[in-house]
């Protein structure tokens, strides 16, 4: 048979016709579109071809796409007409250069609406994908537009796109199409929700397999008859979604996952985990609950975590759903007895309650305050060990039987419970099988064996059909089969709708056009059914009774009977007596597509203010608590949970989640209306998330530095306490830099303020003064500033400090630096008193100031030690220095603390009876390394103190040249950055690099008329012994002079040495 004489399809027949009137042979086209309306009275595209005008033009069967801008008309009237032509300027041209791209065409434009034809000038053998990606790339790049157009003019702009193909009438000379093909794709238009792309039927069948397409509701159009079929283009086909039934096609997983079960009951499980990964809906769940199946069988331990994608970057959230589930704790539980609950479940576990709960409790959300004692580490080390309680309390419940742990979503865990998940892993006692279901996971943890499912062939396809629905009929079942592309998931939805609804096969298969229809019509049970599952859907995965009741505003007994209605017809699944979930996730993505953006935003609303009330049972969940806000777009309420988030973050020594969150606040924040209230809130946040950036990368970090830089900006000069903490930051940072002029500048900035109103800001201003004296060398005046400010404290009391975002405590800096001042004083007894109110003070900072204050006071005592040659006491003090720096996860002082490790290391090299270049050769090396790191990260403060070190170590090796360049680099950079404190040791080192005796008597009498007016009386007496020894007797006075001024039971080695010289 020949197909071109026996045309069986009425496209064929149209396309006949198409053809026959653009080659001018009327008669044919007529007698074509009358066949069409023989076999289908109402087809318009056949009357259209009778009606078709006879002068230029031509009728063609195109792709037609047609972009709008949303409520255009109404914008208009609201804005300046300079902007509005502005604005829309951009966006037709945004759409043009879009539609070339895929080589469509834009012929004429009718008012806001752009009408592009893919197929004419130029035909390709895809236009129908061209087209449907231009419209993805429209609504996309308009998107972005209407940001850039949001911070000019302060409006939004969207976009709608609708995309048919059909027949036009392509009027040639006016560069135009006409026609119902045109009509639809603008009807398509107007079907679509703001920045979304709306496609017919039509293109849906062409590009299926190129995209994923939401099947929407049919509805009635203004000009055409009967409710139009209509598509969401929702991306490009990349995956498809979770779904449940029987188990076909799974041979191979089954006969693995029985095997690894029959090793774990016998305690011989080498491959501790199953990796079950595949796009949503292929099946990986169902073969989860087959090995559910095989261990209920065998009465062992099954536990689950189960990802969220709402909870994606909250920490260890799957493991604290699960503790909760065990301990009966829900969101009615108040925090006493959630207490309680877990004290007992702890113990019920035999653990110690002791040990364990202070570790567990802050992952549940119960606070200290409900009555335990907090553990006693702080950053990463209280991470390392709460992860550790986690994992000591699933072994804790599994014992010694065989287990199963359900990985559920893993694509959706945070770190830390990955984290977990590999250690678990990682121990393999033999007994314990985990299995994980992902759609992606990239790396795959170790001891896995990974299994990717595909979709299901023709012939499994006919199985499960056949064991879903066994009464459907052969054309029935070959009609799912080719709808639903093997996933099952689909597969289950179609037959489920098909058993429903019967159909009269002698009219087709009856299936849906797409698997949203069936899911749609679930959803849609009764009108309160409609308002429950969308409530549920923007709660979340899981949601209870009460919070429905608050989002729903329906009655607590018809919540009650809906919920069971819903559960009946498998749209919710019971997880106790107060909670549920969606039966898959499918569904709840499709129920959160049914309310309109308006009730959209109440729903997440209400549900924000439930969960933020203070009647609330629990602590609130402020991360959950700002996702809703910001879906209401009450950006502000959003802006202040994600603070409360950080907070609470930075409390619980996770420094890096406190920062995401801030930065999350910082993106809300940019929506709301721009003006002062908004700079202010900015500017509290940015100081925040600065400070944050320093206490986790140190003292010079650039994002810190930007971060208070745009505040300063945002400040304008506006005096107050928000540009105080914004100078005192920067003065902090780039100080530690070495930058001591930009540090002068912002002191003398702070002094210019109204400090009579704020004893901090005296306290403050006074500090910075001394530390900018000690680094520039002016010792006397530095220390007579530190000294009033201590005097005054022990006087009246340390000032509370409010809204200090520098990472050292001002008080524990101001001693620390005191204690410095006095030891170069040759003070030492003074300088250790220093040390201890150091300690004290930091003991009254919470975290992180105080650990970090601490730490910086710990480096400052191991630094004097070392310059008084107590090298064992120091070394201690470094050893303490490592330990806590590790504990709060600070990793620049455990940098700091190695360095100065390497500093000990090598004056021990130098007091041992032989010392030659070969032995001093790696201490060399390593202070070498150590001075090249400093100056790297820019920390150029110390930089000096770690000069001297290796000027000494390389004149007892000998090498004077090299010795003799450090000190003139470590000089230049003297001069550089104004930071002289080390200027007379540097001077007194270089004369031991020369062999000329006029030049040592040269820079031994620079060096010590230098400390003399610096007031660095231990460099002095260190220059007059080596002046002494060099020139005897005429140095006599100098060095008495100096050793005079020393206390008499100063523990000084030089000073020791020194009295020993003058007998």
């Amino acid at each position: 048979m020949n197909d071109r004489r026996y045309p069986t399809s009425v496209d064929e027949l149209l396309d006949r016709a198409v053809a026959a009137l653009n080659g001018g042979d009327r008669a044919t086209a007529d007698a074509l579109a009358e066949q069409v309306l023989s076999v289908d009275t109402n087809n318009a595209e056949a009357e259209e071809l009778l009606a078709a005008p006879e002068d230029s033009g031509e009728i063609r069967r195109l792709t037609i796409l047609f972009a709008d801008l949303v409520d255009s008309t109404a914008l208009s009237t609201r804005i300046e007409p300079e902007v509005y032509r502005t604005v829309v300027g951009n966006y037709k041209k945004l759409v043009h250069k879009i539609v070339d791209r895929y080589e469509g065409h834009i012929g004429s434009t009718k008012g806001d609406g752009l009408l592009a034809v893919f197929g004419h000038p130029l035909a390709h053998e895809n236009d129908g994908q061209r087209a449907v990606l231009s419209g993805l790339d429209i609504t996309r790049d308009v998107s972005a537009l209407s940001d850039k157009v949001r911070q000019q003019f302060g409006f939004d702009i969207d976009v709608r796109v609708g995309v048919h193909r059909g027949l036009v009438y392509l009027d040639t000379e006016q560069d135009d199409v006409y026609g119902l093909g045109a009509n639809l794709a603008a009807r398509m238009c107007s079907l679509a929700e703001p920045g979304t792309v709306a496609v017919s039927a039509t293109i849906a069948d062409i590009v299926r397999n190129n995209f994923e397409l939401d099947s929407l509701p049919a509805k009635p159009v203004k000009g055409v008859e009967g409710d139009i079929v209509h598509y969401r283009v929702a991306a490009e086909r990349d995956s498809g979604e979770i779904a449940r039934g029987p188990l076909i096609g799974r041979d191979q997983e089954i006969r693995y996952l029985e095997e690894v079960w029959a090793l774990a009951e016998r305690g011989l499980l080498t491959v501790p985990g199953v990796v079950i990964r595949g796009e949503a809906g292929i099946g990986k769940s169902r073969l989860a609950g087959a090995v559910i199946e095989m261990a209920e069988r065998s009465h062992a331990v099954i536990l689950g975590l189960f990802g969220s994608p709402f909870h994606t970057d909250i920490g260890l959230r799957p493991v604290r759903r699960m503790i909760e589930r065990h301990c009966g704790i829900d969101r009615d539980t108040e925090p006493a007895d959630r207490l309680r609950r877990l004290v007992s479940e702890v113990a019920t576990r035999g653990m110690d309650p002791s040990e364990t709960v202070p570790l567990l409790a802050p992952v549940l959300g119960i606070s200290q305050k409900v009555g335990y004692e907090p553990a006693k580490a702080e950053g990463a080390t209280l991470f390392d060990q709460i992860i550790g309680a986690v994992g000591d309390y699933l072994s804790a419940c599994f014992g010694d039987r065989p287990g199963l742990l359900l990985v559920d979503d893993m694509h959706w865990f945070d770190e830390d419970t990955v984290q977990l998940v590999g250690s678990l892993l990682r121990k393999n006692a033999g007994r314990l099988l985990v299995v994980i279901t992902a759609r992606e996971l990239d790396p795959v943890p170790e001891g896995a064996r990974v299994f990717d499912l595909k979709a299901l062939n023709d012939d499994e396809s006919d199985r499960l059909i056949a064991a879903l629905g066994p009464e459907l009929h052969s054309d029935a079942r070959h009609a799912v089969r080719a709808r639903c592309d093997g996933i099952p998931l689909y597969i289950e939805e179609v037959v489920t709708k098909l058993k429903a609804q019967p159909f009269d096969a002698s009219e087709g298969t009856g299936v849906p056009d797409s698997i949203y229809e069936a899911l749609f019509a679930r959803l849609r049970s009764s009108e309160n059914a409609v308002r429950i599952v969308e409530a549920a859907a923007i709660c979340g995965g899981r949601f209870d009774r009460t919070l429905m009741v608050s989002a729903s505003e329906i009655n607590e007994p018809s919540v009650d009977q809906v919920i069971a209605e819903l559960v009946k017809n498998r749209v919710f699944v019971p997880l106790d007596e107060k909670s549920f979930r969606f039966r898959h996730e499918l569904l709840r993505e499709l129920a959160a597509e049914l309310p309109p953006p308006s009730l959209r935003r109440r729903l997440h609303s209400r549900i924000a203010d439930a969960l933020a009330s203070p009647d609330a049972p629990g602590n609130p969940d402020w991360p959950l608590i700002a996702n809703h806000y910001r879906e209401a777009e009450r950006f502000e309420d959003a802006v202040s949970a994600y603070q409360k988030a950080s907070s609470d973050a930075r409390r619980r020594g996770a420094l890096g989640e406190a920062r995401a969150h801030l930065n999350r606040a910082i993106e809300h924040l940019e929506r709301i209306p721009a003006g002062r209230p908004r700079d202010k809130r900015e500017i509290a946040i940015r100081l925040e998330r600065g400070f944050l950036a320093s206490a986790a990368q140190g003292h010079t970090s650039a994002d810190a530095l930007a971060e208070f830089e745009r505040c300063l900006q945002l400040i304008d000069g506006e005096p107050g306490p928000a540009l105080n903490a914004t100078l005192n930051a920067l003065w902090s940072h780039y100080s530690s830099r070495g930058d001591l002029r930009r540090g002068d500048e912002l002191v003398e900035s702070l002094k210019r303020g109204p400090r009579a109103l704020s004893a901090q800001a005296t306290l403050i201003s006074d500090t910075a003064t001394g530390v900018l004296g000690v680094f520039r060398g002016d010792i006397h005046r530095a220390r007579s500033v530190l000294e009033a400010t201590a005097s005054a404290i022990d006087d009246s009391g340390a000032p509370e400090v409010h809204t200090w975002y520098a990472p050292n405590d001002p008080v524990a800096g101001m001693y620390a630096f005191l204690a410095m001042a006095r030891f170069l004083q040759g003070d030492l007894a003074g300088a250790e008193a220093a040390v201890v109110a150091v300690e004290e003070r930091c003991e009254t900072v919470g975290f992180p100031h105080g650990p970090l204050s601490l730490c910086f006071g710990r480096a400052m005592d191991s630094l004097i030690h070392i310059e008084a040659g107590q090298l064992d006491r120091a070394m201690e003090l470094l050893k303490d220095l490592k330990t806590r720096s590790k504990q709060a996860g600070f990793e620049e002082w455990g940098m700091i603390a190695d360095c100065n490790r390497a500093v000990v290391n090598a004056k021990r090299a130098l007091t041992r009876s032989e010392v030659d270049r070969a032995s001093l050769e790696p201490h060399i090396q390593a202070l070498t390394a150590v001075t090249q790191t400093w100056r790297a990260l820019e920390l150029r403060v110390w930089v000096a103190f770690y000069d001297t070190a290796l000027v000494r170590l390389l004149v007892a090796a000998d090498e004077l040249d090299a010795a003799r360049a450090h000190v003139k680099l470590s000089l230049r950079m003297a001069d550089e950055t104004d930071i002289h404190f080390y200027d007379a040791e540097l001077l007194r080192l270089r004369a031991q690099t020369s062999d000329d005796p006029d030049k040592r008597r040269v820079d031994l009498l620079t060096a010590i008329a230098l400390a003399r007016r610096q007031g660095t009386v231990l460099f002095e007496l260190r220059a007059a012994t080596d002046y002494f020894e060099l020139v005897g007797d005429a140095a006599r006075e100098a060095l008495t002079e100096v050793t005079d001024r020393l206390p008499e039971a100063a523990a000084l080695p030089e000073l020791a040495h020194a009295r020993t010289l003058l007998g």
